[in-house]
């Protein structure tokens, strides 16, 4: 098969788009495509949480629910507590009063750490522990929407750090508003990236095939001093009350240093205008 200089120019830019996309392998530890028989297994599942076909079921869509799944065993985290992670979740079936409650995803000393149903997202209460929220409902006080991310630590709902993803901030059954791109609530697939350095926590978040938040960006944070070691149990929690959805873990990923990041904006562009200069500087030789 002969190839064209264009389609050989299409085959590298495809290349240098898979470089860049693909995140490193070097520290990767725990890596879910499935959760089919993790429970018991490979994850120690308490309270509500179960798995539903494929997926993470951390609660199922019903009232005062509370589920958390952690991994069996400790994992050792870079220096620092070092770690990055990658997972998917969807929130669907959504009933009560209101889309609720939310999930956490959650580092902590114990791996059998059962927090409060409703507000406390299954967290609340769960010693030596570091978790970032992604909050579906506004219970008050500390809540400030009923839809934002935020850090929290030692089982208490500090809502430190919080962000509205895509800047919205009311997700409710008034006017189907939950529906709309950017509530965690609407039943697409989500994106969440978190990358910790030993001192600099950073949150990404995606709706579908939107654009990428940068919803936290360098909260400082001393994890290790928190867990009061870099062994941690990690996985995720959630929670239900009067409002109420499936919330699914669909795959997960997570490795003991940064290896996993967004990859930089405009660098796949970049990558194939650098390509194209260099097919043209080709072309232009090749004339003489």
């Amino acid at each position: 098969m002969n190839f064209t200089p264009l389609s050989r120019l299409a085959a590298a830019v495809s290349l240098a788009a898979l470089a860049l996309c693909a995140p490193a392998q070097a520290g990767v530890v725990l890596d879910y495509s499935s959760f089919a028989g993790a429970c018991g297994t490979t994850l120690t599942c308490v309270g509500n949480t179960a798995v539903s076909g494929t997926a993470l079921r951390v609660t199922p869509a019903s009232a005062f629910q509370s589920g958390a799944g952690y991994s069996t065993t400790a994992i050792t985290l870079g220096s620092g507590a070092t770690f990055s992670t990658t997972f998917q979740f969807r929130m669907t079936n959504t009933g009560g009063i209101a889309p609720a409650d939310g999930i956490t995803f959650v580092l902590a000393q114990n791996p059998t750490g059962l927090g409060l149903a409703g507000g406390g997202l299954g967290y609340q209460g769960v010693a030596n522990s570091v978790a970032i929220e992604f909050d579906t409902y506004n219970n008050g006080g500390s809540d400030l929407s009923s839809n934002h991310v935020a850090v929290d630590v030692n089982g208490a709902l500090m809502n430190s750090a919080t962000a509205n993803p895509y800047g919205v901030a009311n997700c409710t059954f008034s006017g189907n508003s939950y529906l709309a791109t950017g509530c965690m609530s609407n039943g697409h697939v989500w994106t969440a990236t978190i990358n910790y350095d030993g001192a600099l926590l950073n949150v990404f978040l995606q709706d579908g095939a939107n654009a990428v938040q940068h919803l936290i960006t360098n909260y400082a944070i001393d994890i290790a001093a928190t867990l009061g070691t870099n062994d941690a149990f990690v996985g995720f929690t959630g929670g239900t009350g009067s409002g109420y959805e499936n919330q699914d873990i669909l795959s997960w990923k997570l490795a003991n240093d940064t290896s996993i990041n967004v990859p930089e904006p405009g660098a796949l562009s970049l990558a194939a205008l650098g390509l194209l200069g260099l097919f043209g500087l080709r072309r232009r030789s090749a004339r003489g």
